[in-house]
């Protein structure tokens, strides 16, 4: 039997089965922050170059809208850590900390918490987080029980509600199988509905699900259990012009890397949400005073950066982008791991190309922020037969890969209609020289459709690759060559 841990926040003064009077509730919340811990400018939606956040400036904007909302509940929705230097060179622990100053009430676990490993988050979590890290659908494998808290119950204006945690069922693709060991991951759907029929016995009034799963899946957990009342999101780094509601389930998520504060209120009669707004505050610069505690510890941690990560290595002359069938990022990318490992093909998975950079200098610190994991590129061959039916597996999954060495004509719906290796049609008795890194080969079931096996281990580490790549050639002036089309 899976067992509850439940903090009762303000002790419990109404009696079961008394109605409570209408009221006004406010959720602050966010999700992927990606430690993003210092102010920074984002390169969409911004003609203005105007910077925002960094957790001291944001912890000042919620202690400000803790001011017109007083009682509001302060939700994060996971993914805190991995995307800066600092993330990654304290393996988390400086997001632990500062968040114990921010102190939300509520934290659900994102996949990139498992990044340094589970054992390494489960210490973490017990020996140094000061508020509670949840997730109810994360079983230990050695109890099959819950591995850590399901869900908080609060009071407020007279209604109990609970929030649970529910973590992403994709961990075995999103992170390296080692980081997994110990436990595993439960259908949210499944553990949201048995949650809630537990909980119903104890009288709560609203069901708020705290969700790392992305917007799509909290759709479908909307259309699977019309119970909840409200899930606050993260995962899929959604920008929401309005709260969406789903078969009388509200959706809300705020965006990513501390941007935005959502600030989600609703009007509760009779134990039902009745009506519900959420509305997005810019952490602009320059609007607040940061908070100090939060900033001295920021800055404690640059200062021990700084001199290693501002370094000037190169000259950005066109924005890099991300994302896409093709970028000018992601090829780049890809051209300098061809180039590193002297193979035929290199390909970069899009979703380990964490930021794109505006034009001008190209510091260290950018390289570690586009490339935070210190994934290892790893090498292996294929026929040229193995390679097409990789390509093809691709192309009708829409599997998108960054690419070197390799023009191709994709048809999402037919597969590979042509693939030119190095000035030449794929030959099926050939054998080619391919690199990726560690975790893409991982997971060659879900990006090629086959297990890549044997593999050889380069031992170079991306971000090592990417920054000897500027300083050999420190000018750099890339667009979209059309090395993938898509019909």
């Amino acid at each position: 039997m899976k067992y509850f841990n439940m903090t009762v926040v303000l002790f419990l003064a109404v009696l079961a089965g008394c109605s409570a009077p209408s009221a006004d509730i406010t959720i602050l919340h966010w999700n992927d922050f990606h430690a993003h811990n210092t102010t920074w400018v984002p390169t969409s939606y911004n003609n203005d170059k105007h910077a925002v956040g960094g957790y001291a400036l944001f912890d000042a904007y919620l202690d400000s809208l803790e001011k017109v909302y007083p009682g509001a509940l302060r939700v994060n929705a996971g993914d805190d850590f991995q995307g800066s230097p600092m993330c990654a060179v304290t393996k988390g622990f400086s997001q632990i900390e500062i968040l114990n100053l921010v102190k939300p009430d509520f934290y659900t676990i994102g996949n990139h918490e498992f990044d340094y490993s589970w054992a390494h988050l489960d210490s973490l979590r017990l020996n140094e987080a000061k508020f509670g890290m949840y997730a109810a659908n994360l079983i230990d494998t050695e109890t099959g029980e819950s591995a850590t808290p399901q869900f908080r119950i609060f009071l407020r204006k007279g209604y109990r509600f609970a929030l649970i945690g529910l973590t992403t069922p994709y961990l075995d693709e999103l992170t390296l199988p080692k980081n997994l060991e110990g436990i595993e991951v439960a259908d949210p759907v499944e553990t949201a509905q048995n949650l809630i029929n537990t909980l119903k016995t104890r009288n709560i009034d609203l069901f708020v699900i705290v969700s790392h799963i992305g917007i799509e899946n909290d759709r479908k957990l909307a259309e699977a259990v019309p119970e909840i009342d409200l899930i606050i999101g993260g995962h899929s780094h959604t920008y929401m012009r309005e709260a969406e509601n789903v078969n009388g389930v509200w959706i809300v998520q705020a965006d990513d890397h501390g941007r935005y504060v959502g600030v989600t209120k609703f009007h509760v009669d009779e134990g039902k949400i009745t009506t519900l707004e959420m509305d997005y505050v810019e952490t602009l610069v320059g609007k607040l005073t940061p908070s100090q505690d939060v900033a001295e510890v920021v800055m404690n941690y640059e200062a021990q950066l700084v001199e290693a990560m501002d370094e000037v290595i190169g000259t950005l002359e066109t924005p890099w982008k991300r994302g896409g069938a093709e970028s000018n990022l992601g090829s780049w990318i890809a051209d300098a791991f061809k180039e590193a490992t002297d193979t035929d093909i290199a390909m970069m998975n899009n979703g380990g190309i964490r930021k794109g950079l505006n034009a001008g200098k190209i510091l260290v610190r950018d390289i570690w922020e586009i490339s935070p994991f210190g994934n290892t590129l790893v090498t292996f061959e294929w026929t040229g037969k193995e390679l097409i039916e990789a390509l093809d597996f691709m192309a009708k999954k829409g599997r998108s890969m960054q690419v070197s060495g390799i023009d191709m004509v994709l048809d999402r719906n037919d597969g590979l209609v042509e693939a030119i290796v190095n000035g030449a049609r794929i030959d099926p008795e050939k054998t080619y020289k391919l690199c990726v890194n560690n975790y893409t080969a991982s997971q060659g079931e879900k990006y090629f459709g086959k297990n890549i096996d044997p593999l050889y281990e380069t031992g170079l580490i991306d971000r090592d690759v990417l920054i000897e790549a500027v300083r050999k050639n420190p000018i750099i002036n890339s667009g979209i060559e059309g090395r993938v089309i898509i019909l």
